[in-house]
This record gives C-alpha cells, sequence and structure tokens, in this order.
C-alpha cells in the first residue's frame, strides 16, 4: 500500500517567510516604469500653471480637491478658563425680546412715542335724548307738517334749516323698495318720524314745508334722497328741492378745506367728535313693516339730530372763517392773505402776526 501513497511536501517556516516577502516586493513592470517616467507636455505644463497646481509630490489627481488640513483647536489654559466662566457669570448674554426691538427700546427709554401706527380714537356714542314724534297714518303726519310749517314762519331768521333723511327697505333679491319713512329735524330737542307705508299720496302740507322758501333742507348725499322720493311719489319734484339743499359733505370740504366724499358716520367723527352705532341689523331692518321698534326710531331719529348738529357747527366755522379772514387782509393785505393760502392756512382760528 505505501507504493500507492504519495507524500506530500512539508512546507517550511523559511519558505513562508520567502514567499510574504515575494508578495510584498514587486517587480517594475516596463509599463510602469514608463508611467512613472512619463514627463508633460508643453501643453499640459501650461494648464497646471494657469489652474495654479502645485507640482509636488504629494499633489493628487486634477479634478479631486484634497481634503483640507484640520486647523488645531486653541486649548485655553486653566486660568483663561476660569476667567471666561467668572465674564458670564458676572455678565450674562441678554435674550433679544421678540416682541421689543432696539429701537422700540430705546424710545422707550427716551419716553417719545412709538413709530407703530396710532390705534384710532374711540369717541364716545351720540346719545339723544330729546322728544321722538311718530306718526304713520295721512291725517296725523298732515297735522304735524302743518305744526311745524307754522313754527317756521314764525321764525325772524331768513333761512331755518332743517335736517332731512329717509329709509326704505333693501333686499339682495329685488334691490330698493319704496320709500319707507321720512324724518326731519328743525330743533335739537326733536325730531319727527313718518312712516309712508299707509300713504299712497304725500299730504299736500308736508310737500310745502320742505318746498318753503325759509326752509333750508340739508343732510349727506341729500340729492340721492329727493331723486328717490319723487320717483316713489310724482307729487313731489326733485329738481326744485335739489337746487336749493345743502350737501353736508360738500359744504364741509369748502369750510374745512378738505376732500373725498363723506359719509354722515365719517363727518360725524370729524365734525361732532361722536361715533354713530351703525348697526347693519337696524340699517337693513324692514323699515315698511308698521310699527317701528324702539331702535328703530331711536336710529332715524339719531340721523336727522346729528345732521342738524353737524350744520350749526359748520355754520358757526364758516363765520369765524369769514371774519379771520377779512381781519387778516386788512392788517396785511390781498398779497400776504394770497402768499398764506398758498401755504395751506385754513382761517379757522385767528392768525395775529405773520412772517413772509
Amino acid at each position: 500500500m505505501d507504493k500507492y501513497l504519495i507524500k506530500m511536501p512539508v512546507k517550511s517556516k523559511a519558505n513562508e517567510v520567502v514567499k510574504q516577502e515575494k508578495a510584498v516586493v514587486k517587480k517594475e513592470t516596463p509599463k510602469m516604469s514608463a508611467k512613472q517616467t512619463k514627463k508633460d507636455t508643453p501643453k499640459e505644463l501650461k494648464d497646471k500653471e494657469n489652474a495654479g497646481e502645485d507640482s509636488t509630490p504629494k499633489q493628487r489627481k486634477a479634478g479631486r480637491p484634497g481634503r483640507p488640513a484640520t486647523k488645531r483647536k486653541n486649548l485655553d489654559t486653566p486660568e483663561q478658563k476660569d476667567e471666561k466662566i467668572t465674564a458670564e457669570t458676572e455678565n450674562p448674554p441678554k435674550r433679544r425680546s421678540a416682541r421689543q426691538t432696539r429701537s422700540t427700546r430705546s424710545m422707550a427709554e427716551d419716553g417719545s412715542p412709538s413709530p407703530e401706527k396710532k390705534k384710532p380714537e374711540k369717541l364716545p356714542f351720540i346719545k339723544y335724548t330729546g322728544a321722538i314724534k311718530y306718526y304713520t297714518e295721512n291725517q296725523d303726519i298732515a297735522a304735524s307738517a302743518d305744526e311745524v310749517l307754522q313754527w317756521v314762519e314764525k321764525q325772524t331768521d331768513e333761512v331755518v334749516p332743517m335736517a332731512f333723511d329717509m329709509e326704505w327697505p333693501f333686499s339682495f333679491q329685488t334691490g330698493p323698495g319704496k320709500s319707507a319713512v321720512i324724518q326731519i329735524c328743525v330743533d335739537e330737542k326733536c325730531c319727527y318720524i313718518y312712516q309712508l307705508t299707509n300713504l299712497k299720496k304725500l299730504p299736500a302740507v308736508l310737500v310745502a314745508l320742505i318746498n318753503h322758501p325759509k326752509v333750508r333742507l340739508h343732510g349727506v348725499n341729500i340729492k340721492s334722497d329727493f331723486r328717490k322720493l319723487a320717483r316713489d311719489f310724482p307729487e313731489v319734484s326733485a329738481e326744485p328741492l335739489i337746487e336749493k339743499c345743502v350737501d353736508l359733505g360738500v359744504w364741509c370740504n369748502e369750510v374745512c378745506e378738505t376732500g373725498g366724499r363723506w359719509s354722515l358716520e365719517r363727518l360725524t367723527n370729524f365734525i361732532a367728535k361722536k361715533s354713530q352705532d351703525k348697526s347693519k341689523k337696524v340699517r337693513m331692518s324692514k323699515w315698511h313693516v308698521i310699527p317701528l321698534d324702539e331702535n328703530q326710531l331711536m336710529y332715524a331719529a339719531i340721523d336727522v339730530y346729528i345732521g342738524q348738529v353737524i350744520y350749526r357747527e359748520l355754520e358757526r366755522r364758516e363765520k369765524a372763517k369769514l371774519k379771520n379772514e377779512g381781519e387778516f387782509k386788512e392788517k396785511n393785505g390781498d398779497a400776504a392773505f394770497k402768499a398764506v393760502k398758498a401755504l395751506g392756512e385754513t382761517f379757522l382760528t385767528k392768525i395775529n402776526e405773520v412772517t413772509l
């Protein structure tokens, strides 16, 4: 059996060491030596110079940036660490408030006003404590209008101002309804409210009252009210009323030298320094339904009451303005007056001296 056995060669340690050294040390092939000894062409050298490459042996291949060198951290000494800790404890870093910026902090310290937009001033609501005379029938409306007409004729003034306003129902499906309420005020202590639902025609005495030569009807956007009244009640002619009426918004622009279109609410804020409760629920209510409730009556009365108040105030301002302008012209001449007017002076207050 021994002759069929093949003896395997025994590996010695010396042979293993020699093979490991052979594996580590590689012979340079002709191709490898050619790669290492290959010289750059002039074009490649020029490209390297333009790219700012360094031809040191540590240079990496083009297009692969090397890893940036890590900076060595500055290690503080124990003394420096103690100084930093004491400084932070004595003067802790201040957190900046999200609500208070540097500018508002400095302004708060100085006591100057904040640059933020000022909130609108809250004005007190109008309180009407006068009488409200409310009528719904034809004969009652005629008797009340005759009473007011007699009072107008007794007045010694050439002009008797009368606040005038109207109300009517409105629907988004059918649009505005027929004129339902007329309210007037000739004295701040009493307002008259005439509901026209049961009337097919306006009483002749009411038409005579609003067309009286001494009566000066006034209101905000009053011309459109007269046109609607003439459409709903043909016995009323709108043009004579439009010619002699006074639109308080237009008059305010003339006296106070303001601009734009005014609503009664804004005019109340500007002239009377009061606020109106313009509730949409009342304003868009059913004005043709009899009887009107307390909120509707108060709403209608306040509209003409505050109109009379605004008229009286604008009348007072106009008289003061004309007086101040006359005194200024007499003292300084027309040239100085024109120059001061060009600068935006309204003469609502008296000017004693002027320097041009």
